[in-house]
């Protein structure tokens, strides 16, 4: 019994010891959705997962929903994963490197019926900085700017 309390607590102090060294991060989605023939309902934007090319573009996990009050996107989102990103360009290059563009699907109800557009938008486009950073959570804001719907 000895020799067990003794692996026991030899593990647990070596998990405590080498555990994940990093912190969670959040993103905070912010841009703007403007149409001027239909209504937009709502958007479908990238999950971290999907970004780190762990999804695929059909999965449910992919994407999340945000449900639209006017053109305004403001939605927040944690990574499930560690952050190893001291800074925005790292982020930035990370997903660059995973994804050839940044995927957003808009839904929009135009005589009744709702529709699918799904825009492929350029990483030029976007911007991604650092707006908080506590040691242990770091929050970037991603800027998807304002996305035109005809």
């Amino acid at each position: 019994m000895k020799r067990i309390f003794i692996l026991l607590i030899l593990s647990l102090t070596i998990q405590y010891s080498f555990g994940q060294a990093c912190g969670i991060y959040i993103i905070k989605y912010v841009g703007k959705i403007e149409s001027e023939s239909s209504k937009v309902e709502k958007i479908k934007l990238p999950t971290i997962e999907h970004l780190y090319n762990f999804e695929k573009e059909d999965s449910e996990k992919s994407f999340v929903i945000v449900e639209l009050n006017g053109n305004e996107i403001n939605k927040k989102i944690i990574s499930p994963l560690g952050s190893v990103f001291e800074n925005s360009k790292k982020l930035m290059d990370y997903f660059k490197s995973k994804r050839e563009t940044f995927p957003v699907t808009i839904v929009i109800n135009k005589n009744g019926k709702e529709i699918e557009i799904t825009k492929h938008l350029n990483w030029e486009n976007i911007e991604i900085k650092l707006i908080e950073d506590d040691g242990i959570v770091k929050s970037f804001e991603l800027n998807i700017k304002t996305i035109e719907i005809e």
